[in-house]
Parts: structure tokens; C-alpha cells; sequence
């Protein structure tokens, strides 16, 4: 018998720790439906059905045709960083310089490994609320780091309590992340809590990765969702990630940042220089204009999600057994349906293949998601109206 080790077998060990995408999972069952000529509520995206407002898409091909084809900085276009820096001060109160606190990443995952890549040593924990979008686990793992997960519950809005945290902390404890507004449940942490988790950050000298890529998808009376950036002593441990995908709908052009100290930002710089090196130049300048340009398009399509929200939130209190914690932000809804008798991936599937309702198991964000199903409303109204009532004859006749 021969001793030698076939291709497939000489990949990472670390990989091992890292499933493939359950979303994708759903995005494949979904297309073989669809080309049986089957009728889906497209509940399962999470990317807005809009298309990039116009003044962006002019911006970026007037940028290539004036010949902005040629190599960015590390950093980003100097445009787009203050255009950056402005926006961030604006939302935190924080004054950013964006000469020494920006970097233009390739989308916001690329924000998140190259933080993780950046300041994780192998063995050192990073705590993530369970449950969560899967890359903060992934790309922890491929750092090298540890994930510990703090569970959230739904009467509790899916909070990262402070009081839960403090007892994970180790002397291995390296890193902790806030999602708000949070993927998959849509939930937003008030700044009692923020500020309770900075505390804690501070006393174990803690760096914070907050995702705020939904910020501006937020329904409270604020222009955005809170911003631990903005609680004093925070500035120089934070990292934001944010990034263009979700409220500027440019999904497909794969372009996010970071925001951070300087000393902070010369380590994520040094580990960007290795990994795409920087983003395309004139879809930069794209972005520019968008983020400093009118803003109403934008405060437009977040009232229509608004709107998409109370239709959801209405529909599913109106189905027996299902339970919701309200969703303040992003474009999620993550009801329990624990009284069905079901695994949440039973549930999707009966409700995609029976019913042709295309959710996502909650189960795939992690054990704190079981029982649950997330459902975006980043589809049309229409589509969301329709849905409410087929899944409401689904769920009963279960």
C-alpha cells in the first residue's frame, strides 16, 4: 500500500476549524429551484436590491477615463480617505485625520483579516457574540487565534452584556468584537452596554474591532447606530470596520476601510502591503463622491427599509408560535420558531422546498442561532408583503 499523501490531503491543518459558507448553501438550493421554473422570496441576501446611486457610477468612469488606472496607495486615495475621516467624525464626534487613521480596504472582510492577521498571535482569544456573522470566527482561526463566543438571547435583544463578557476574559484574551448593527439579527447595542464593554476593554487592555457596516441602516432617532469609538479612552484601542456595501449598494465593488489610532494603523498598513495591496483606483474616486456628495438617495432607501422592517415585524407577530427580538438596524429580522418542534435547518428547508420562502437556518450564525431563522428584507417591498402571507400559511399549517 503506497504511504503517499494525495492533494486533497495537504491542506492547513487550520483549515480544518473553517466550514464552507452556509448562505452559499441556500444561494444554490435557491438557483436549482428557480430553474425549475419555481416562485422564491428571495429572504436569503443580504446585499441590498438597489442599484449604486448614479453620482457614484458617473464619478468612478469619468475617474477611469481621465486615466486614474495606475496603482492606489496602500492607504487609499487621498479623496477617499478624508471623505472617510469626515464621515466618521461626523457619526462619532471623534476627529479622525485621514492621512494616518484611513485605510481603503477590498470590502469590509478584508478589513476583518487583515485586523485579525495584524495583532492576533497564535493561541490569543478573540471574544465574538454567538451567534454571529461566521467570518469573525473564520478569520480569527486563520490568524491563528481562538474564538470564544458569549451566548446572546433574544429577551435580551441579542446583547453582548458586559456581564457576561467579564467572566470569558483570560490572560490570552487579546480582542474583543461588537457587531451593532448585527448580522443576523439586526439588533443594536445602546450605549449603557457600549459603554460597559469599554470599560472592560480598558481594564484588560483589550483592542475592539466594531463592525459598523449597518450603521446608517438604523431606525432609532439618531442619524446612525452607536459608535463605541465614541466613549472617551476608546480612540486609541478601536478599530472600525465599516465599508460600502450595504447602505451605498456596492456590493459587487468589493470596497471597505478601516478606521483606527495611528499606531493602531501602521500595523493593519504593514499587513495590507502584503494582501491586494490596494483597491482599484477609480472606483475610489467613485466613492468619494459618494460618501461626500447628497445624501438624500440615501436617506430615501432607508426609510423604504424601514418600511420593509414594520411589514416584517407586523407579519411575523401575527403568525402564532414565532417570536422577534425587533430589529433597530441593518435589514434582518431573526425570529424564533423554537415552538415549531423543529431544528431551524428543518424549518428552512421545509419553508424553501414546500413553500418556496428562502431564509437562512439560524443555525449557520452559530448554537446561540438554533431556533431561529434569519430573514433579510433587503429584497422589494412587494416581495415582502407577498412574503408574510406565504409564510404565515407555511409556518401555521406545520
Amino acid at each position: 500500500m503506497s504511504n503517499e499523501i494525495r492533494p486533497e490531503q495537504l491542506g492547513a491543518a487550520r483549515l480544518d476549524t473553517i466550514p464552507f459558507s452556509g448562505i452559499r448553501k441556500v444561494f444554490e438550493a435557491v438557483r436549482q429551484l428557480e430553474s425549475q421554473g419555481k416562485d422564491i422570496i428571495h429572504w436569503q441576501i443580504g446585499r441590498t436590491d438597489f442599484d449604486t446611486p448614479e453620482n457614484i457610477k458617473k464619478a468612478a468612469v469619468e475617474s477611469m477615463m481621465r486615466g486614474d488606472v495606475h496603482y492606489a496607495p496602500n492607504r487609499g486615495v487621498p479623496a477617499l480617505r478624508k471623505a472617510i475621516a469626515d464621515r466618521t467624525t461626523k457619526e462619532t464626534g471623534v476627529p479622525v485625520d485621514p492621512d494616518t487613521q484611513v485605510i481603503v480596504m477590498a470590502g469590509a472582510n478584508e478589513g476583518i483579516l487583515v485586523s485579525m492577521q495584524a495583532f492576533l498571535d497564535p493561541g490569543d482569544e478573540v471574544i465574538i457574540p454567538n451567534p454571529n456573522w461566521h467570518h469573525y470566527k473564520s478569520c480569527a482561526s486563520l490568524a491563528g487565534g481562538v474564538p470564544v463566543e458569549v451566548e446572546t438571547r433574544e429577551e435580551e435583544n441579542f446583547s453582548l452584556r458586559a456581564e457576561k463578557v467579564a467572566p470569558l476574559i483570560t490572560k490570552k484574551t487579546k480582542m474583543l468584537c461588537v457587531t451593532s448593527p448585527g448580522n443576523p439579527t439586526g439588533c443594536v447595542e445602546d450605549q449603557e452596554n457600549l459603554k460597559a464593554l469599554a470599560d472592560l476593554a480598558k481594564k484588560h487592555n483589550l483592542i475592539v474591532l466594531t463592525d459598523e457596516i449597518y450603521g446608517r441602516i438604523y431606525y432609532g432617532e439618531e442619524e446612525t447606530a452607536p459608535s463605541i469609538l465614541s466613549i472617551p479612552g476608546m480612540a486609541e484601542r478601536t478599530i472600525i470596520i465599516n465599508g460600502f456595501s450595504k447602505t451605498y449598494s456596492m456590493d459587487g465593488w468589493r470596497l471597505g476601510w478601516t478606521v483606527a489610532s495611528p499606531e493602531l494603523t501602521l500595523h493593519l498598513l504593514k499587513i495590507r502591503q502584503y494582501t491586494t495591496v490596494c483597491v482599484n483606483t477609480f472606483i475610489q474616486h467613485g466613492a468619494a463622491e459618494g460618501l461626500g456628495g447628497d445624501q438624500n438617495v440615501i436617506e430615501q432607501r432607508i426609510e423604504e427599509f424601514a418600511k420593509r422592517r414594520r411589514i416584517i415585524a407586523d407579519g411575523l407577530s401575527a403568525i402564532n408560535g414565532v417570536t422577534l427580538a425587533k430589529p433597530m438596524g441593518a435589514f434582518y429580522a431573526f425570529p424564533g420558531i423554537q415552538a415549531f418542534g423543529k431544528t431551524s435547518k428543518e424549518v428552512a428547508d421545509y419553508l424553501l422546498n414546500e413553500h418556496g420562502i428562502a431564509t437562512v437556518a439560524g443555525s449557520v450564525f452559530g448554537s446561540g442561532g438554533e431556533g431561529h431563522l434569519r430573514i433579510a428584507y433587503s429584497c422589494s417591498t412587494e416581495e415582502c408583503e407577498r412574503g408574510v402571507v406565504r409564510l404565515k400559511t407555511a409556518l401555521e399549517s406545520m
